[in-house]
């Protein structure tokens, strides 16, 4: 999940709702009913039980987004990942306690150096598709640093 995030939640905006007691998952976890962490089981019938992916972004091309949970589910079961147990309760609570790789990264430029530096994105979509979307995800991250934002102006203004 971690190594594709730059592909689920793929803008600066993406990541001001993955943070603690946004009801928006913050590592990779899993539970029933649970709608703090990122793959919430959805009990029902035989017909109607399903899983919610909830990290990916209303900003995210959903046919990327598709992929990638596809990589990442195939990756896990040829490689026989043990997604750990079922999160019951709050997983903010639980979040420190998790190993580094659960974590989800912070930001935009942390997950596309993940997206970058990954085998399952080269393996799943190719050495030419990760250089040229992490090199669009890069060129975000310096157009978003680049621009004064409200807040900058608010905060310096008077004062410089």
């Amino acid at each position: 999940m971690k190594p594709l995030l730059a592909v689920t939640s793929p803008t600066i905006n993406s990541y001001t709702r993955l943070v603690k007691g946004a009801w928006a998952p913050t590592a990779a976890t899993w539970g029933v009913e649970n709608r703090t962490v990122a793959l919430r089981v959805i009990e029902g019938s035989d017909k109607s039980q399903r899983v919610e992916f909830r990290v990916g972004s209303a900003d995210a091309n959903p046919y990327l987004v598709g992929a990638a949970n596809l990589a990442a589910g195939l990756t896990g079961i040829s490689e026989k990942q043990d997604p750990g147990g079922a999160v019951v309760g709050n997983a903010y609570d639980l979040q420190d306690e998790l190993p580094e790789h659960y974590q989800l990264c912070g930001n935009l430029r942390e997950a596309n150096r993940e997206f970058v530096n990954s085998e399952v994105a080269t393996r799943m979509f190719g050495d030419t598709f990760v250089e040229h979307y992490a090199a669009s995800r890069d060129w975000e991250v310096r157009e978003y640093e680049r621009a004064v934002n409200d807040w900058q102006l608010r905060r310096y203004f008077e004062i410089i």
